[in-house]
């Protein structure tokens, strides 16, 4: 759901996104609903009868326009539906693109910060010893 650089008149893309899911996409996992045409300058509105819910399988990217409107269902599964979001964008006139209007440095941890530090070589080495003893 992006917004789009000029509110007169319809412009090329200039941002898309990629989403990769990570399990297989179901109805009943909350997989990402998108509507129709509302990249479209003044389409901007959900309306029902344009929305389309692809279920893929695991691995498979859906690439899509930024402006694109999309939401993700609920998901009615015990498990966890991981996905991995890109946003590719050009650069006009030297300005850095960001997704201001999905993400914020607020929002969002950085993966250092949840993720665990990789065990060193020598750490490593040392931890098929013991397993090897």
């Amino acid at each position: 759901d992006g917004v789009h650089l000029n509110k007169k008149t319809h412009k090329p893309c200039y941002a898309i996104n990629v989403f990769i899911p990570l399990v297989d996409c179901s109805m009943s996992n909350g997989p990402t609903e998108f509507c129709l045409g509302t990249h479209y300058l003044g389409y901007e509105n959900f309306i029902k009868e344009q929305v389309y819910t692809p279920c893929v399988s695991a691995g498979t990217p859906v690439i899509f326009d930024y402006r694109l409107g999309h939401r993700g269902l609920r998901n009615y599964g015990q498990c966890v539906r991981p996905v991995v979001y890109l946003t590719y964008s050009s650069v006009a006139s030297g300005k850095e693109f960001r997704d201001s209007v999905n993400f914020s440095r607020k929002r969002y941890h950085k993966l250092g910060d949840i993720a665990e530090k990789p065990l060193s070589r020598e750490e490593r080495a040392q931890k098929r010893r013991r397993q090897v003893t």
